[in-house]
């Protein structure tokens, strides 16, 4: 009885020191909305420059089991809206790799006028499916970033709406 128990606490601990393990959380960061209506900040403005005397490209690729991804690019851009939100979508990923590719080779911070070729291959009664993206636009850069103050720049704009009004150039 005493060799059970003691095996059977050998057992325990060796349990609770085996299931310890740090998780490292690199390169991942968590975006929160703060609700203080109190805090005000200056709206940022910046330059577009693009390059339209050269032509950026970039292809990646993707395979996927059902939903799964099976294999593809780790690399993504960053990219809000445009069709990259849905989280069923089996090109959305190979999009954001395709110009993740072509603004790295670049050194663009953005692609103006993206052109997107998909082919999108299906086996096993659609069970599997190959997905190969390329993209291709004009590079662009930002430049020339400025603050502007909130007041000026609602001054500004009803300035223009009034001018534009004024003038009948909304018709």
């Amino acid at each position: 009885m005493k060799k059970t128990n003691k095996l059977l606490s050998i057992f325990i601990v060796a349990i609770v020191l085996s299931s310890c393990g740090t998780v490292k959380n690199s390169g991942k960061y968590h975006e929160k909305k703060v609700m203080n209506t109190d805090i005000t900040t200056d709206v940022l403005h910046a330059d577009m420059e693009v390059d339209e005397t050269n032509k950026i490209s970039g292809s990646a690729s993707a395979s996927y089991f059902l939903f799964f991804r099976l294999s593809g690019d780790n690399h993504f851009a960053d990219i809000k809206g445009g069709g990259f939100d849905s989280p069923f979508s089996k090109t959305a990923g190979a999009k954001r790799a395709a110009q993740y590719k072509a603004l790295n080779s670049s050194n663009s911070d953005f692609v103006a006028k993206p052109s997107y070729t998909i082919k999108k291959t299906t086996y096993l009664l659609g069970l599997m499916t190959t997905v190969n993206v390329s993209v291709s636009g004009y590079g662009g850069v930002y430049k020339n970033f400025k603050t502007v103050d909130w007041k000026e720049y609602q001054i500004e704009n009803e300035t223009n709406r009034r001018l534009v009004d004024k003038l009948n150039l909304n018709k």
